[in-house]
């Protein structure tokens, strides 16, 4: 009996190897910022094995994994990005972001990370304007704890001060360089929301008369 139960155990083991084994995949991915810059020179460390790999010039990398793997993602001046390894899914996107430290596009630019450098640092400063509102449940939200000087009072916003020969004192609204009304700007989700501006006094003047109450000006990220 313990001769059978031993042959048992080691054919498991060998089945159980066998089947790790076949679950090797080979996968191909890209590592990018900003959606489409390449990150060249990256880490791509392999969870399983703790292998690494490096991005090429065109931020193109190539190794074997698990099928159900983790691949860790790290260049100087980005933020840490892990990708899952799904076998049905062999061409993989890492999409980085810049660290939140100072000069964190110089980092990676000096480290040797970014080829396109003028791209990258156009980029780099229109999203360095942008603000994470995700935290936010809605817009509502939003005005009640980043802008607590305006008002919000029966689907309308209220820069104080403001008042309107036409009996209303309800500011504008603008998105994405669109006028538009109070129950679209209260759809939008507060995640797609990268800028919001308050608009008043001679800076609304470009507006004309729409711009008398203010405008509350919003860009969405593109």
């Amino acid at each position: 009996m313990k001769a059978i139960f031993k042959l048992t155990s080691i054919i498991f083991l060998v089945l159980c190897s066998i089947s790790c084994f076949s679950q090797r995949i080979d996968v191909r991915g890209k590592v990018v910022v900003f959606d489409s810059i390449p990150v060249v020179n990256a880490n791509v460390i392999i969870k399983s094995t703790k292998e690494t790999v490096k991005t090429n010039h065109l931020g193109v990398f190539k190794c074997e994994c698990n099928e159900k793997d983790k691949l860790i993602v790290l260049a100087k001046g980005f933020n840490k990005y892990t990708i899952k390894v799904k076998k049905k899914n062999n061409e993989l996107i890492g999409k980085l972001k810049l660290a939140k430290i100072p000069k964190a596009a110089e980092i990676a630019i000096n480290k040797g990370h970014i080829l396109k450098v003028d791209s990258f640092k156009e980029l780099a400063k229109k999203y360095s304007d942008q603000k994470d509102y995700s935290k936010y449940t809605s817009f509502m939200d939003i005005i009640r704890n980043e802008f607590p000087s305006l008002q919000i009072s029966s689907g309308e916003i209220i820069i104080r001060g403001k008042s309107s020969f036409y009996g209303s004192s309800a500011a504008n609204i603008e998105i994405d360089g669109v006028m538009t009304d109070y129950s679209t700007l209260s759809n939008l989700s507060p995640s797609n929301i990268a800028k919001i501006e308050i608009v008043k006094g001679s800076d609304a003047a470009i507006y004309g008369v729409r711009g008398g109450n203010g405008v509350v000006k919003v860009t969405t990220k593109k």
